[in-house]
């Protein structure tokens, strides 16, 4: 069933974020048999990360046998298998992408920028900037750490917190005299920032590209300039190829400058209104498991809705779930943040 701008439209879900988490999430709960609208507001992808770990079994075990056959097909056998490297970003979101397009249960709606939700004693709601309202027997905010849906969910504490630093992230071409012996990750401080490369798999298990992301404590006016680090950039000491290929990205203006926040929650949900990954629970990128914990976030709203018809009860169990496992998380990359700021 599709949603409409209209009440008599409801479906069983409103996904509000089509990235990422908003995606495997979608697919965990078709593979359970419930259906979803995905509303995403943006049209055509934008790179939003870089290298992303995969852990297979997991992921299989969430969005079902039928979609993680084509979420092999398209990132490669013999890459989804090792499950020691990580892939990159967009194939990731490509992967993802594709089997949602192939299930029926989903329905996926670019261009809708969600302005508020609500909710009352038989729905939830979302209502976008140009006045449309989707409405649905359950809404899961999947819009990451800038999260509309978090205001609703707990309006006391709706915004994640500055962590003190910009991670600038690129992609570059892994020079062929050293794709043989590529390691990794591995991480080069200097100066009080640092620099973190960690080779990126391609469909047969071979690396070709490295992912890169320059930790910047010190100069957090940098990110609001257009690109003013490759200065900077020109004096750093860090090995090569990893320095000359991060000083070409930026004077190709191939770079993501992205200041990091960290949510610690409170509450993931309220009545039919429920939050995941980085809305949720959003934690440095040094943790390296964003999305392995977005992917067991929609596992487990997922099975939450197993055997119950009531979605205030579904999302009470999912919380219940995994509220005390976030905090965890958040926190322990909270003390990551806390002592390289300080350093």
């Amino acid at each position: 069933m599709q949603a409409t701008n209209t009440a008599s439209g409801t479906v069983e879900t409103l996904i509000v974020g089509g990235s990422l988490g908003g995606l495997t999430t979608a697919l965990a709960l078709a593979a359970q048999g419930r259906s979803s609208t995905v509303l995403e507001r943006t049209t055509g992808r934008t790179q939003r990360g870089v290298a992303i770990l995969v852990a297979g079994a997991r992921l299989h075990r969430a969005i079902g046998d039928g979609a993680w056959r084509t979420v092999r097909e398209v990132l490669g056998g013999a890459s989804t298998s090792q499950g020691v490297l990580p892939h990159a970003w967009w194939d990731v979101h490509q992967a993802l992408r594709k089997a949602v397009e192939a299930e029926p249960l989903i329905t996926l709606v670019e261009g809708e920028h969600v302005a508020e939700v609500g909710q009352d004693g038989t729905a939830a709601w979302a209502r976008t900037r140009d006045g449309r309202t989707w409405t649905a027997d359950a809404l899961v905010g999947a819009d990451g750490y800038r999260s509309v849906v978090r205001l609703h969910v707990d309006a006391a504490r709706p915004h994640a917190a500055y962590a003190g630093y910009v991670v600038w992230l690129g992609q570059s071409e892994l020079p062929p005299e050293y794709r043989g012996r590529a390691g990794g990750p591995d991480f080069f401080p200097d100066g009080g920032g640092m620099l973190a490369v960690y080779p990126l798999v391609d469909g047969d298990a071979e690396v070709t590209r490295f992912g890169w992301g320059w930790f910047d404590p010190a100069r957090n006016a940098l990110f609001r300039r257009i690109y003013g680090a490759m200065a900077d950039l020109a004096e750093r000491t860090w090995d090569e190829p990893w320095r000359s290929a991060v000083v070409q990205a930026f004077r190709d203006r191939e770079v993501i400058a992205t200041p990091i926040a960290e949510y610690l929650p409170d509450r993931v949900v309220s009545g039919r209104i429920a939050l995941l990954g980085d809305a949720a629970h959003a934690q440095t990128p040094m943790t390296g498991a964003g999305f392995e914990e977005a992917v067991t976030d929609a596992a487990a709203l997922a099975d939450a809705f197993t055997g119950t018809t009531s979605p205030e009860e579904a999302l009470r169990r999912y919380e219940y779930l995994r509220l005390a496992d976030m905090r965890r998380r958040v926190s322990a990359g909270r003390s990551f943040s806390t002592s390289f700021t300080r350093a």
